[in-house]
C-alpha cells in the first residue's frame, strides 16, 4: 500500500480541525491563505535547514557581463533577471570558482546607502555592498560589477497550490517541504487563527 503524503489540502484540513471549524465554514479561506504566510514567516526562523525549504530555497549564479547596466540587478517582475520571484534575498557570496580576486558581498539598509557619500562609510577593497529597493538590488562600488560572477541565494515565492480533496490532483507539500517544518507551518497557522477567536 503506497504511503499517505501530505497535500495542501490535508495541512488546511489539519488547521481547521484544530480550531473547532471542520468543515470550513468560517475559517476556509483564512488557513489557505495562512500556510502561504507561515511558509515566508517561517523559512528563515531559527532550526530551519535547506532541507526544509527545498521547494522554494533557490541558488543561481549571476554573470554581471551579461546585464546593463552591470551595477543593478532586477529580481522581481516580469523582466527578472532571475529564474524565479525571491520573496527574500537569503545573501550574495562570490563565486570562488571564476574570480581571481574575491570579494565580500554585504546587505545593506536604505539609510545605510544613504551614508555612502560619507568618507568612513566606504565598503573596504574586497567588499562590496548591496541593497534592494523596488524591484532590483543595486551594488556599490559601481565599479567593481564590471566583471563580477557571484552566488545569489533567495526565498522563491510559494507556486499556486492546489486545494482538491483528491490526493492525486491535490499539491503534495512533503515533495516541496520537510515534514517538520509542513508542522511548524501549521502550528504557525492554527495559532493567528486563535489570535484571531480571542480578539473577536
Amino acid at each position: 500500500m503506497a504511503s499517505k503524503t501530505i497535500t495542501y489540502y490535508d495541512a488546511v484540513q489539519e488547521i481547521l480541525k484544530r480550531v473547532n471549524d471542520a468543515d470550513g465554514d468560517i475559517y476556509l479561506d483564512r488557513a489557505k491563505s495562512l500556510v502561504y504566510e507561515g511558509i515566508t514567516a517561517l523559512a528563515t526562523s531559527e532550526g530551519i535547514t535547506p532541507d526544509d525549504i527545498r521547494g522554494i530555497l533557490k541558488s543561481e549564479t549571476i554573470n554581471v557581463k551579461e546585464y546593463s547596466p552591470s551595477h543593478q540587478l532586477q529580481v522581481k517582475g516580469e523582466s527578472s533577471d532571475l529564474l524565479e520571484n525571491p520573496s527574500k534575498i537569503i545573501g550574495i557570496v562570490d563565486n570562488l570558482a571564476d574570480d581571481e580576486t574575491t570579494f565580500k558581498y554585504i546587505e545593506i539598509s536604505i539609510p545605510e546607502r544613504n551614508r555612502l557619500n560619507d568618507i568612513d562609510y566606504k565598503p573596504f577593497e574586497d567588499e562590496i555592498f548591496y541593497y534592494t529597493r523596488g524591484d532590483y538590488i543595486y551594488f556599490y562600488p559601481k565599479e567593481q560589477m564590471s566583471s563580477q560572477k557571484f552566488i545569489i541565494t533567495y526565498l522563491s515565492e510559494p507556486n499556486d497550490y492546489v486545494y482538491s480533496e483528491i490526493e492525486e490532483d491535490a499539491s503534495s507539500l512533503e515533495e516541496l517541504f520537510s515534514l517538520t517544518f509542513i508542522y511548524k507551518v501549521i502550528d504557525y497557522s492554527v495559532s493567528r487563527i486563535k489570535q484571531q477567536q480571542s480578539g473577536e
